[in-house]
């Protein structure tokens, strides 16, 4: 979920204009200022996954998911996504699952552009951490992978942000770790100085599996230096991505 361009703001030069990893899957290569925390959160999330075999589909539901990003360095900041609440809906009667999801422990590290520049490029590694394996919402055990953001000024008011990485999960209790390779792109356009939009594609490829894509697009809004509000929908078009995922969300600094 990133911002490909910072929008703007009337902040001290000292204090970088606000760039968000949210509302788009796209991951920022921005870093926050060293000693300030952002809060990332979405207020409220719904997917809907495509039908499995047995013709059922299930349906999520998420409340309040958080990424805090902490500044540490002038280029470095470290983060703590929280899933207070979830809620999985199965098709055909099964029984529902509720609780809390999975913790997300990541850094970034930002090689160049953080203060300027026409491209950006930073390191993300994360780690994830089940909170409970049993409610359906957490993965059977820790995954890990690392993602690598690029962000690339097109001028007119037009920016690109591209990812590319590696994710190591275990599909079931019991299985083997498998790799998939997440790869995202997303154009971000600046309708005005508080107004912003994004188109995005985004997938996910696993060895032997049909790619998971989806089309995603969504608007943000600048209330203040320090304050943005979101919203988006996704629609899957090719393997197990959701069918449609829309959501609201809202971004501050402190």
């Amino acid at each position: 979920m990133a911002q490909s361009l910072p929008v703007a703001s009337t902040a001290p030069a000292i204090l970088r204009d606000l760039a968000t990893d949210r509302p788009d899957t796209t991951e920022s290569p921005f870093t926050i200022n060293a000693g300030h925390v952002q809060i990332e959160t979405t207020l409220f999330g719904y997917a809907r996954a495509p039908r499995d075999a047995a013709g059922q589909r299930e349906e999520r539901f998420e409340i309040g998911t958080t990424n805090v990003r902490l500044g540490v360095a002038d280029r470095l900041e470290v983060n703590l996504v929280l899933r207070p609440y979830g809620l999985t809906v199965p098709g055909g009667g099964a029984r529902r699952t509720e609780g809390i999801g999975v913790i997300d422990l990541r850094a970034k590290y930002n090689l160049w552009g953080d203060d300027g520049g026409a491209t950006a490029f930073a390191v993300l590694p994360y780690l994830s951490i089940p909170t409970d394996r049993s409610n359906g919402l957490s993965p059977p055990d820790v995954e890990y992978g690392v993602l690598l953001p690029l962000s690339i000024e097109l001028g007119g008011r037009l920016g690109l942000g591209l990812n590319a990485g590696v994710a190591v999960r275990q599909p079931d209790v019991g299985a083997r770790y498998r790799v998939s390779v997440p790869l995202t792109a997303s154009l971000a356009v600046a309708w005005s100085d508080r107004i912003g939009g994004y188109y995005e594609v985004a997938s996910e490829v696993a060895g032997g599996k049909n790619p998971a894509v989806s089309l995603n697009t969504g608007f943000t809004w600048l209330a203040s230096e320090s304050l943005q509000f979101d919203t988006g929908i996704g629609f899957g078009v090719a393997g197990r991505a959701d069918r449609i995922s829309p959501f609201f969300g809202v971004s501050a600094r402190f």
